[in-house]
């Protein structure tokens, strides 16, 4: 296990989708759930999230318990996370509320991304650009920076592209995994790991570590063995 500890955090129905398939389609919060998450996420210097995921839901997740925001403080962490979009593409909009939201924020991306997007030099004014690669993302690259920074505990909320690249790369060190009670099924329907998929000979194996059941709702930790 590495000295940063890297932590997904996604729910998913009991059909294995972690949205509709249309992304913004309306969906009620679970209190149970949402609790959870924000458990989660009040441990991490850093949260990672997909642009397509940000793009769907408009702007980053925050802590808001009271509670969780003063054991940040007694820890020495920053009121909230750093936030971090990872998007090779750039492709973000300028009016994205996450843009404006009170967090301190960095955009991981790639040179190809910088060079072609129009809104670089604005971007730059709301974030921290940080180059990757060319035309992919460099998975070593940004963990030397991450570990350079001072961060030591990083929550990942996907979505399934971004998840596949850190399990790709052997990033990801646990799992928490809430199963929601419902089926969306479809066929184009995003899923929590995306990407090229693996043969069974070198696909990541788990260990269940801890079960928790609130209502018909499942939560469960895992350890990827590495």
């Amino acid at each position: 296990m590495s000295a940063i500890q890297t932590t997904v955090v996604l729910a998913m129905t009991a059909d294995g989708k972690i949205s509709a398939v249309d992304p913004k389609a309306p969906r009620d919060a679970d209190p149970d759930d949402q609790a959870h998450l924000e458990y989660q996420v009040s441990f991490a210097d850093l949260v990672l999230v997909g642009a397509g995921t940000i793009r769907a839901e408009g702007g980053t997740f925050t802590i808001r318990n009271p509670e969780l925001l003063a054991a940040r403080k007694v820890r020495g962490q920053s009121p909230q996370p750093i936030t971090c979009v990872v998007s090779g593409s750039l492709d973000l909009s300028l009016d994205l509320p996450f843009l404006s939201q009170d967090i301190e924020r960095w955009i991981f991306t790639t040179r190809t991304g910088l060079e072609r997007n129009s809104d670089t030099k604005t971007l730059q004014k709301l974030a921290e650009l940080i180059d990757l690669g060319d035309t992919d993302l460099d998975w070593d690259r940004a963990y030397s920076l991450i570990t350079e920074r001072g961060i030591h505990k990083i929550v990942v909320l996907g979505g399934g592209s971004l998840t596949a690249s850190l399990v790709k790369a052997g990033r990801i060190d646990d799992w928490w995994l809430t199963i929601w009670p419902v089926i969306f099924g479809g066929k184009y329907a995003p899923s929590p790991v995306e990407g090229e998929g693996f043969l069974p000979s070198a696909a990541p194996h788990l260990q269940l570590v801890e079960t928790r059941q609130i209502g018909s709702e499942l939560f469960l930790h895992y350890r990827i063995l590495k």
